[in-house]
């Protein structure tokens, strides 16, 4: 039984793939709530020196990226749970639907 989701990161109409994840469920969509609210963090202590990069212009196709980075930062390999889908039906979400993450908010 798993806790199925998607999340997709969108900036105006610029949009990354989305990552799903099979065992997540609202906590993985609160995870990258979290993961966004640090990053913004992040962009105002160092003084827009940030903005020169496209993680702090906040570009989807990075801000993914880097969020899977966060995620697997600690374990050993990735066996299961995550994976990558150009849209919302490549991959299932029937548990907790698929969420759009605006990074403007």
């Amino acid at each position: 039984m798993g806790a199925r989701v998607s999340i997709q990161f969108i900036n105006g109409k610029d949009k990354s793939v989305i990552l799903f994840s099979h065992w997540g469920g609202m906590e993985f969509v609160r995870s990258a709530e979290l993961y966004l609210k640090e990053l913004k963090l992040e962009a105002k202590r160092n003084n827009g020196n940030f903005v020169s990069y496209p993680l702090g212009r906040l570009e989807p196709s990075t801000v993914i990226v880097d969020f899977i980075r966060d995620l697997t930062k600690d374990g050993e390999r990735v066996k299961s749970d995550l994976y990558l889908g150009a849209t919302k039906n490549d991959g299932d979400n029937s548990d907790y639907g698929h969420h759009k993450i605006d990074l403007t908010k």
